[in-house]
Protein backbone atom coordinates (compact mmCIF):
# COMPACT_ATOMS: atom_id res chain seq x y z
CA UNK A 1 0.00 0.00 0.00
CA UNK A 2 1.29 3.70 -0.85
CA UNK A 3 1.87 6.07 1.98
CA UNK A 4 1.94 9.41 0.89
CA UNK A 5 4.41 11.71 3.11
CA UNK A 6 3.44 15.53 3.72
CA UNK A 7 5.23 17.89 4.41
CA UNK A 8 5.11 18.24 8.70
CA UNK A 9 3.79 20.78 10.84
CA UNK A 10 6.59 21.21 13.39
CA UNK A 11 5.63 24.28 15.12
CA UNK A 12 2.59 26.31 16.08
CA UNK A 13 3.74 29.34 13.60
CA UNK A 14 5.49 26.65 10.69
CA UNK A 15 3.43 27.71 7.37
CA UNK A 16 5.40 26.13 4.83
CA UNK A 17 8.73 24.50 4.92
CA UNK A 18 11.82 24.10 2.94
CA UNK A 19 13.60 20.65 2.09
CA UNK A 20 17.12 21.03 2.53
CA UNK A 21 18.03 17.52 2.32
CA UNK A 22 16.73 13.82 1.42
CA UNK A 23 18.75 11.81 3.04
CA UNK A 24 16.94 8.55 1.06
CA UNK A 25 16.61 8.74 -2.81
CA UNK A 26 13.90 7.15 -5.13
CA UNK A 27 14.38 3.62 -4.84
CA UNK A 28 16.08 3.36 -1.92
CA UNK A 29 14.47 1.66 1.49
CA UNK A 30 13.48 3.37 4.54
CA UNK A 31 12.68 1.66 8.24
CA UNK A 32 10.47 3.44 10.48
CA UNK A 33 12.04 5.55 12.65
CA UNK A 34 14.92 6.14 9.97
CA UNK A 35 15.70 10.16 9.00
CA UNK A 36 14.12 10.70 5.96
CA UNK A 37 14.44 14.04 5.09
CA UNK A 38 15.84 17.70 6.92
CA UNK A 39 13.44 20.57 6.46
CA UNK A 40 14.19 24.10 7.30
CA UNK A 41 11.16 25.47 9.04
CA UNK A 42 10.71 29.14 10.07
CA UNK A 43 13.77 29.00 13.11
CA UNK A 44 15.82 26.02 13.11
CA UNK A 45 16.56 23.06 10.58
CA UNK A 46 14.57 19.25 11.58
CA UNK A 47 15.55 16.08 11.13
CA UNK A 48 12.38 14.23 10.23
CA UNK A 49 12.26 10.35 10.74
CA UNK A 50 9.62 7.81 8.13
CA UNK A 51 6.47 7.07 9.25
CA UNK A 52 6.55 4.07 7.86
CA UNK A 53 8.85 1.60 6.46
CA UNK A 54 9.18 1.13 2.72
CA UNK A 55 10.70 1.88 -0.81
CA UNK A 56 10.99 5.25 -1.90
CA UNK A 57 8.71 5.57 -5.00
CA UNK A 58 8.76 9.36 -5.75
CA UNK A 59 10.10 12.17 -4.36
CA UNK A 60 7.67 15.37 -5.49
CA UNK A 61 9.50 18.16 -3.67
CA UNK A 62 13.22 18.54 -4.86
CA UNK A 63 15.79 19.65 -2.41
CA UNK A 64 15.89 23.29 -1.84
CA UNK A 65 12.37 23.98 -2.66
CA UNK A 66 9.46 24.37 -0.32
CA UNK A 67 5.86 23.90 0.25
CA UNK A 68 2.98 25.13 2.15
CA UNK A 69 2.77 22.34 5.37
CA UNK A 70 0.29 19.51 4.60
CA UNK A 71 1.20 19.09 1.06
CA UNK A 72 2.50 16.13 -0.31
CA UNK A 73 5.97 15.72 -0.83
CA UNK A 74 6.75 11.76 -1.25
CA UNK A 75 5.61 8.30 -1.95
CA UNK A 76 6.26 5.12 -0.17
CA UNK A 77 5.09 2.04 -0.56
CA UNK A 78 5.57 -1.44 0.84
CA UNK A 79 7.26 -3.07 -2.36
CA UNK A 80 9.52 -1.65 -5.53
CA UNK A 81 6.28 -3.59 -7.55
CA UNK A 82 3.22 -2.23 -6.32
CA UNK A 83 1.38 -0.12 -8.89
CA UNK A 84 1.69 4.00 -7.35
CA UNK A 85 0.82 5.29 -11.03
CA UNK A 86 -2.61 6.50 -10.04
CA UNK A 87 -1.46 8.20 -6.63
CA UNK A 88 1.85 9.57 -8.06
CA UNK A 89 -0.11 11.30 -11.03
CA UNK A 90 -2.39 13.15 -8.78
CA UNK A 91 0.64 14.60 -6.87
CA UNK A 92 3.86 15.38 -9.55
CA UNK A 93 1.67 19.62 -9.14
CA UNK A 94 3.31 19.97 -5.87
CA UNK A 95 6.65 20.44 -7.18
CA UNK A 96 5.77 22.68 -10.12
CA UNK A 97 3.38 25.27 -7.76
CA UNK A 98 6.52 25.20 -5.10
CA UNK A 99 9.16 25.74 -8.46
CA UNK A 100 6.95 28.64 -9.16
CA UNK A 101 6.27 30.15 -5.72
CA UNK A 102 10.36 29.27 -5.03
CA UNK A 103 11.69 30.84 -7.64
CA UNK A 104 15.51 30.39 -8.19
CA UNK A 105 15.58 30.68 -4.09
CA UNK A 106 17.57 27.77 -2.74
CA UNK A 107 19.86 26.37 -0.19
CA UNK A 108 22.87 25.93 -1.85
CA UNK A 109 21.33 23.97 -5.05
CA UNK A 110 22.08 26.34 -7.81
CA UNK A 111 18.90 27.15 -10.04
CA UNK A 112 18.35 28.93 -13.47
CA UNK A 113 18.21 32.88 -12.64
CA UNK A 114 17.08 34.03 -16.11
CA UNK A 115 13.80 31.59 -16.22
CA UNK A 116 10.63 33.36 -14.75
CA UNK A 117 7.58 31.94 -13.01
CA UNK A 118 5.79 31.15 -15.64
CA UNK A 119 8.85 29.50 -17.93
CA UNK A 120 9.06 27.18 -14.55
CA UNK A 121 5.88 26.17 -14.99
CA UNK A 122 6.05 24.67 -18.36
CA UNK A 123 8.49 22.85 -17.85
CA UNK A 124 8.12 19.11 -16.74
CA UNK A 125 11.01 17.66 -14.96
CA UNK A 126 10.85 14.24 -12.53
CA UNK A 127 12.80 15.00 -9.21
CA UNK A 128 15.57 12.51 -10.08
CA UNK A 129 15.85 14.28 -13.35
CA UNK A 130 16.73 17.31 -11.61
CA UNK A 131 18.56 16.50 -9.26
CA UNK A 132 20.91 14.38 -11.57
CA UNK A 133 20.90 18.07 -13.59
CA UNK A 134 21.82 20.82 -11.19
CA UNK A 135 24.76 18.08 -9.78
CA UNK A 136 26.35 17.67 -13.08
CA UNK A 137 25.83 21.03 -13.71
CA UNK A 138 23.12 20.98 -16.64
CA UNK A 139 20.74 23.51 -17.65
CA UNK A 140 17.36 21.51 -17.91
CA UNK A 141 15.75 24.15 -19.67
CA UNK A 142 17.79 23.11 -22.73
CA UNK A 143 16.85 19.62 -22.43
CA UNK A 144 14.00 18.12 -24.37
CA UNK A 145 12.05 15.63 -23.08
CA UNK A 146 10.37 12.63 -24.09
CA UNK A 147 8.60 11.51 -20.98
CA UNK A 148 4.35 11.94 -20.73
CA UNK A 149 3.86 15.81 -21.53
CA UNK A 150 7.56 16.39 -22.45
CA UNK A 151 8.35 15.60 -19.23
CA UNK A 152 12.57 15.37 -18.60
CA UNK A 153 13.22 11.94 -17.63
CA UNK A 154 16.17 10.50 -16.05
CA UNK A 155 17.26 9.40 -19.41
CA UNK A 156 16.92 12.24 -20.99
CA UNK A 157 19.51 13.87 -18.58
CA UNK A 158 21.89 11.32 -19.63
CA UNK A 159 21.72 11.60 -22.95
CA UNK A 160 22.93 15.32 -22.38
CA UNK A 161 25.77 14.17 -20.14
CA UNK A 162 26.73 11.94 -23.04
CA UNK A 163 26.59 14.74 -25.83
CA UNK A 164 28.12 17.20 -23.43
CA UNK A 165 31.27 14.73 -22.61
CA UNK A 166 31.44 14.20 -26.69
CA UNK A 167 32.14 18.51 -27.52
CA UNK A 168 36.26 19.15 -27.26
CA UNK A 169 36.95 21.12 -24.11
CA UNK A 170 38.19 24.35 -24.84
CA UNK A 171 42.01 25.28 -25.46
CA UNK A 172 43.74 26.15 -22.54
CA UNK A 173 43.88 29.69 -21.77
CA UNK A 174 40.76 30.27 -23.04
CA UNK A 175 39.17 30.94 -20.08
CA UNK A 176 41.20 33.77 -19.61
CA UNK A 177 37.92 36.15 -21.03
CA UNK A 178 35.77 38.44 -18.75
CA UNK A 179 34.33 35.27 -17.52
CA UNK A 180 37.82 34.04 -16.07
CA UNK A 181 38.61 37.48 -15.16
CA UNK A 182 35.21 37.47 -12.69
CA UNK A 183 35.77 34.69 -11.47
CA UNK A 184 39.91 35.76 -10.07
CA UNK A 185 38.18 38.53 -8.47
CA UNK A 186 35.74 37.22 -6.54
CA UNK A 187 34.04 34.04 -5.10
CA UNK A 188 30.08 33.78 -4.43
CA UNK A 189 28.87 31.86 -1.66
CA UNK A 190 25.35 29.96 -1.47
CA UNK A 191 23.09 31.09 0.90
CA UNK A 192 22.33 28.23 3.63
CA UNK A 193 18.62 27.86 4.67
CA UNK A 194 19.46 28.82 8.05
CA UNK A 195 22.08 31.87 7.45
CA UNK A 196 18.96 32.69 5.05
CA UNK A 197 16.87 32.71 8.33
CA UNK A 198 19.35 34.65 10.74
CA UNK A 199 19.61 37.32 8.14
CA UNK A 200 15.67 37.65 7.79
CA UNK A 201 15.23 37.56 11.95
CA UNK A 202 17.62 40.09 12.73
CA UNK A 203 17.01 42.36 9.71
CA UNK A 204 13.34 42.66 10.87
CA UNK A 205 14.29 42.94 14.65
CA UNK A 206 17.00 45.63 14.01
CA UNK A 207 14.58 46.99 11.24
CA UNK A 208 11.97 47.33 14.09
CA UNK A 209 13.50 47.54 17.33
CA UNK A 210 15.00 50.78 18.40
CA UNK A 211 18.54 49.31 19.89
CA UNK A 212 19.98 50.98 22.58
CA UNK A 213 23.10 49.53 24.49
CA UNK A 214 23.81 49.52 28.48
CA UNK A 215 27.34 48.18 29.44
CA UNK A 216 28.68 47.26 32.73
CA UNK A 217 32.21 45.62 34.00
CA UNK A 218 31.87 42.98 36.16
CA UNK A 219 34.33 41.70 38.56
CA UNK A 220 33.67 37.64 38.20
CA UNK A 221 36.24 36.48 41.39
CA UNK A 222 33.22 35.52 43.13
CA UNK A 223 31.74 33.86 40.43
CA UNK A 224 34.20 31.71 40.01
CA UNK A 225 34.18 30.33 43.56
CA UNK A 226 30.98 29.58 43.05
CA UNK A 227 31.29 27.57 40.36
CA UNK A 228 34.41 25.92 41.87
CA UNK A 229 32.01 24.77 45.02
CA UNK A 230 29.17 23.63 43.20
CA UNK A 231 31.02 22.03 40.72
CA UNK A 232 32.94 19.54 43.93
CA UNK A 233 29.21 18.71 45.26
CA UNK A 234 28.15 17.60 41.73
CA UNK A 235 31.25 15.77 40.18
CA UNK A 236 30.59 13.26 41.50
CA UNK A 237 27.36 12.61 39.42
CA UNK A 238 29.37 13.55 36.31
CA UNK A 239 27.92 16.72 35.83
CA UNK A 240 29.69 20.03 34.71
CA UNK A 241 28.73 23.48 36.17
CA UNK A 242 29.18 26.56 33.41
CA UNK A 243 29.54 30.16 34.24
CA UNK A 244 26.58 29.96 31.56
CA UNK A 245 24.48 28.39 34.08
CA UNK A 246 25.24 30.33 37.28
CA UNK A 247 24.41 33.61 34.91
CA UNK A 248 21.06 32.15 33.72
CA UNK A 249 20.51 31.90 37.32
CA UNK A 250 21.41 35.00 37.88
CA UNK A 251 19.32 36.32 35.26
CA UNK A 252 16.56 34.73 36.41
CA UNK A 253 16.29 36.23 40.05
CA UNK A 254 17.36 39.83 38.31
CA UNK A 255 14.42 39.03 35.49
CA UNK A 256 11.77 38.29 38.78
CA UNK A 257 12.66 42.19 40.04
CA UNK A 258 12.04 43.65 36.82
CA UNK A 259 8.73 42.25 34.65
CA UNK A 260 9.29 44.76 31.84
CA UNK A 261 12.62 43.34 30.96
CA UNK A 262 10.66 40.10 30.56
CA UNK A 263 8.30 41.39 28.25
CA UNK A 264 7.27 41.65 24.64
CA UNK A 265 6.27 44.54 22.63
CA UNK A 266 3.09 43.78 20.17
CA UNK A 267 2.48 46.95 19.11
CA UNK A 268 -0.66 48.30 21.06
CA UNK A 269 0.74 46.04 24.06
CA UNK A 270 2.96 45.08 26.39
CA UNK A 271 2.82 41.89 27.17
CA UNK A 272 4.06 40.43 30.58
CA UNK A 273 5.35 36.52 30.61
CA UNK A 274 4.43 34.82 33.71
CA UNK A 275 7.57 32.14 32.73
CA UNK A 276 11.25 32.87 32.88
CA UNK A 277 12.23 31.08 30.02
CA UNK A 278 15.77 31.96 28.79
CA UNK A 279 17.16 31.25 25.08
CA UNK A 280 21.22 30.25 25.49
CA UNK A 281 22.77 31.00 21.85
CA UNK A 282 24.63 28.01 20.27
CA UNK A 283 27.08 28.37 17.38
CA UNK A 284 26.58 25.47 15.02
CA UNK A 285 28.34 24.93 11.60
CA UNK A 286 25.46 26.71 9.37
CA UNK A 287 24.56 30.09 12.11
CA UNK A 288 23.51 30.24 15.18
CA UNK A 289 20.33 28.68 17.17
CA UNK A 290 18.70 29.44 20.44
CA UNK A 291 17.78 26.71 22.90
CA UNK A 292 15.32 27.48 25.37
CA UNK A 293 15.44 26.38 29.01
CA UNK A 294 12.61 26.82 30.73
CA UNK A 295 11.13 28.49 33.85
CA UNK A 296 14.97 28.84 35.12
CA UNK A 297 14.08 31.18 37.56
CA UNK A 298 12.68 27.58 39.89
CA UNK A 299 15.46 25.43 38.89
CA UNK A 300 19.35 24.93 40.33
CA UNK A 301 22.39 26.14 38.94
CA UNK A 302 23.20 22.31 38.15
CA UNK A 303 20.07 21.53 36.22
CA UNK A 304 20.36 24.27 33.84
CA UNK A 305 23.65 23.26 33.53
CA UNK A 306 22.95 19.65 32.54
CA UNK A 307 19.85 21.31 30.52
CA UNK A 308 21.64 23.62 28.96
CA UNK A 309 24.52 20.76 27.49
CA UNK A 310 21.86 18.47 26.46
CA UNK A 311 20.12 21.42 24.34
CA UNK A 312 23.26 23.19 22.60
CA UNK A 313 24.26 18.56 21.78
CA UNK A 314 20.39 18.47 20.33
CA UNK A 315 21.02 21.72 18.68
CA UNK A 316 24.24 20.86 17.20
CA UNK A 317 22.96 17.72 16.03
CA UNK A 318 19.89 19.11 14.60
CA UNK A 319 17.91 17.50 16.73
CA UNK A 320 15.83 20.18 18.81
CA UNK A 321 12.30 19.39 18.78
CA UNK A 322 9.82 22.87 18.47
CA UNK A 323 8.83 23.08 22.30
CA UNK A 324 12.62 23.20 22.81
CA UNK A 325 13.27 26.14 20.76
CA UNK A 326 10.07 28.44 20.78
CA UNK A 327 9.08 30.39 23.53
CA UNK A 328 11.70 32.16 24.91
CA UNK A 329 11.40 35.28 27.15
CA UNK A 330 15.11 36.72 27.16
CA UNK A 331 18.21 35.64 25.44
CA UNK A 332 21.61 35.35 26.76
CA UNK A 333 24.83 34.91 24.48
CA UNK A 334 28.40 34.63 24.82
CA UNK A 335 31.38 34.68 23.36
CA UNK A 336 34.23 34.72 25.71
CA UNK A 337 35.25 31.29 24.55
CA UNK A 338 36.41 33.28 21.75
CA UNK A 339 38.24 35.44 23.52
CA UNK A 340 35.67 38.46 22.74
CA UNK A 341 35.87 40.83 25.23
CA UNK A 342 32.54 43.07 24.63
CA UNK A 343 29.98 42.94 21.79
CA UNK A 344 26.69 44.33 21.49
CA UNK A 345 24.11 41.65 20.04
CA UNK A 346 20.89 42.09 18.07
CA UNK A 347 17.83 41.02 20.01
CA UNK A 348 15.93 37.83 19.32
CA UNK A 349 12.31 38.71 18.36
CA UNK A 350 9.55 39.14 20.29
CA UNK A 351 11.64 39.07 23.26
CA UNK A 352 12.60 42.73 24.68
CA UNK A 353 16.58 42.18 25.27
CA UNK A 354 19.54 40.03 25.22
CA UNK A 355 22.41 40.21 27.69
CA UNK A 356 25.90 39.87 25.70
CA UNK A 357 28.89 38.15 27.95
CA UNK A 358 32.39 38.76 26.79
CA UNK A 359 35.23 37.05 27.86
CA UNK A 360 36.44 37.46 32.02
CA UNK A 361 39.99 39.26 31.68
CA UNK A 362 42.56 39.14 34.22
CA UNK A 363 42.70 43.37 35.02
CA UNK A 364 44.21 45.74 37.69
CA UNK A 365 41.25 47.43 39.50
CA UNK A 366 41.19 49.58 42.58
CA UNK A 367 39.81 47.07 45.68
CA UNK A 368 39.62 48.74 48.90
CA UNK A 369 41.77 51.34 48.13
CA UNK A 370 44.50 49.28 46.75
CA UNK A 371 45.32 48.23 43.62
CA UNK A 372 44.63 44.17 42.95
CA UNK A 373 44.20 42.03 39.64
CA UNK A 374 40.64 40.80 39.57
CA UNK A 375 39.35 38.92 36.44
CA UNK A 376 36.81 41.11 34.96
CA UNK A 377 33.73 40.65 31.99
CA UNK A 378 31.77 42.83 30.18
CA UNK A 379 28.05 42.55 30.78
CA UNK A 380 26.96 43.94 27.13
CA UNK A 381 22.37 44.75 27.55
CA UNK A 382 20.77 45.45 24.44
CA UNK A 383 17.38 46.73 24.71
CA UNK A 384 14.09 47.39 22.73
CA UNK A 385 13.30 50.75 23.59
CA UNK A 386 9.79 50.40 22.93
CA UNK A 387 9.48 48.88 25.82
CA UNK A 388 11.84 49.50 28.29
CA UNK A 389 13.40 52.58 29.63
CA UNK A 390 17.19 53.48 29.68
CA UNK A 391 16.41 53.98 33.51
CA UNK A 392 15.28 50.51 34.06
CA UNK A 393 17.57 48.81 31.68
CA UNK A 394 20.33 50.18 34.02
CA UNK A 395 18.67 49.31 37.35
CA UNK A 396 18.02 46.02 35.71
CA UNK A 397 22.07 45.60 34.45
CA UNK A 398 23.28 46.95 37.87
CA UNK A 399 21.04 44.20 39.71
CA UNK A 400 23.06 41.68 37.73
CA UNK A 401 26.30 42.94 38.70
CA UNK A 402 26.05 43.07 42.14
CA UNK A 403 24.50 39.49 41.81
CA UNK A 404 27.69 38.80 39.68
CA UNK A 405 29.81 40.11 42.17
CA UNK A 406 28.22 38.67 45.31
CA UNK A 407 25.94 35.36 44.29
CA UNK A 408 24.94 34.88 47.70
CA UNK A 409 22.41 37.67 47.39
CA UNK A 410 20.17 35.10 45.10
CA UNK A 411 19.88 34.00 48.43
CA UNK A 412 18.43 37.28 49.27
Amino acid sequence: MATIIEMPSLSSTMKKGKVVKWHKREGDFVKKGEILFEVQTDKVNVEVDSLVTGFVRRILLSEGLEAAVHTPIAVISESMDEDISQVAEALPAAEVQAAAEAGAAGSGIPRPERATAGEREKIRISPLARRIAEEKGIDFRSIRGTGPQGRITKEDVEKALIERATRPDLPAGMETGAAGKEAEEYEDIEITPMRSIIAERLQQSKATAPHFYVDVHADGTALNHLRDEIQKRVERQGARITLNAILIKIVSHALREFPAVNGSFLGDRIRLHKAVNIGLAVAVDQGLVVPVIRNTDTKSIAQISREAADLAAKARGKKLLPHEYEGGTFTVTNMGMFGVEGFHAIINPPESAILAVGAMVLRPEVVDGEIAVRPMMKLCLSVDHRAVDGAMAARFLMRIKEMVETPLLMLA
